[in-house]
């Protein structure tokens, strides 16, 4: 009897591991690579409950960050969604496909954020940068748009591939220890004159964080990015900001010279970005321009084209001051 009792009381335990086991939340194996949508597939809280919070949908041919997936035999992936809360939500396999295992993501459905600096403006907040110790009336950036950085978008597509020791020293702000990238003499020549933060390796922070999640090669990714750059300075907008020097332009005054440039509709994907000097007292100077554009970029693009299809976005700040070079 004492025999029964025990291995009556073996199964019930036996029974009550299972069922626990049963309802326990799903294993998290880790994954690093991203996750491009085939369809607006819903991103759950819970792959059980199959909840949604907010509603959230991916948005097709967009790469999203893998956190992990539910098992070997993986039925989801866990994906890292910037402007879901959480932010970390489930979505099926069948969805769609790992980057790193997938066919070739349509370069004409990719978006990306293009960040054009005002050099002068951007010095009166960082005095102490050595572009900025530098910086004279005579010199590019002080007539001149200059490169900030091309972002691929969703803005949490960053640093991919990149080892964890490389992403904890250039979010430390240690850029000069992170590794030299391979830029022909001509590339880097033009990247001294036209991001002046190449002086503060500027360039490094932009490729490892940005520029890896763009292309394998940081000669394709500055070649082209120049070659943007270049279309705005070769155009009328260059000479609306240089012969406003000192005065004050609106963000309204900024489209409408993209529309005469490159279309019109093509302001509305703009936004103009200000900050203020570090002296409290001084207005608002116009610090940064982001330009939303969406399509194949190569480096003989049409830049009105990859307007037409960017992102529509709000003006930013109504009214910034165009800083002339050197500290007031």
């Amino acid at each position: 009897m004492a025999a029964l009792k025990k291995c009556l009381l073996f199964a019930i335990s036996l029974c009550f591991c299972l069922t626990l086991l049963s309802k326990t939340a799903y294993a998290l194996i880790s994954l690093d690579d991203r996750f491009v949508p085939r369809e607006a597939c819903e991103a759950v809280s819970s792959i059980r409950q199959g909840i949604n919070p907010g509603n959230i949908r991916l948005t097709p041919q967009q790469a999203y960050p893998v956190i992990g997936k539910n098992r070997e035999n993986a039925s989801h992936y866990l994906l890292r969604i910037a402007e879901a809360e959480p932010p970390t939500r489930w979505v099926p396999v069948q969805c769609g496909e790992l980057l790193d295992s997938s066919a070739p993501v349509n370069p004409e459905n990719l978006d990306y954020l293009l960040a054009l600096s005002w050099q002068p403006s951007f010095c009166e907040t960082k005095p102490d940068k050595p572009e900025c110790q530098s910086q004279t009336a005579q010199r590019f950036d002080a007539t001149h748009l200059v490169l900030h950085g091309l972002w691929p978008q969703p803005k949490q597509n960053i640093y991919c591939n990149v080892s964890p020791e490389l992403k904890r020293l250039d979010q430390e702000n240690r850029w000069s220890e992170l590794p030299p990238i391979d830029l022909s003499e001509e590339t880097s020549t033009a990247l001294a004159d036209k991001m002046p933060g190449f002086a503060s390796n500027l360039h490094l922070h932009e490729w490892y964080k940005h520029g890896t999640c763009y292309s394998d090669s940081p000669e394709e990714y500055y070649q082209e990015s120049i070659a943007l750059l270049d279309r705005v300075n070769n155009s009328p907008i260059q000479n609306l900001f240089a012969s406003n020097i000192g005065n004050f332009l609106s963000s309204t005054e900024i489209r409408d010279r993209f529309d005469q440039a490159f279309n019109p509709g093509a302001g509305s994907k703009v936004q103009v970005q200000c900050k203020r000097d570090i002296n409290e007292d001084r207005n608002n100077m116009v610090v940064e321009l982001q330009i939303n554009l969406k399509g194949d970029i190569q480096s003989d693009t049409s830049m009105a084209e990859l307007l037409e299809a960017g992102q529509t976005v709000a003006a930013g700040c109504s009214l910034g001051e165009i800083d002339p070079a050197g500290f007031d």
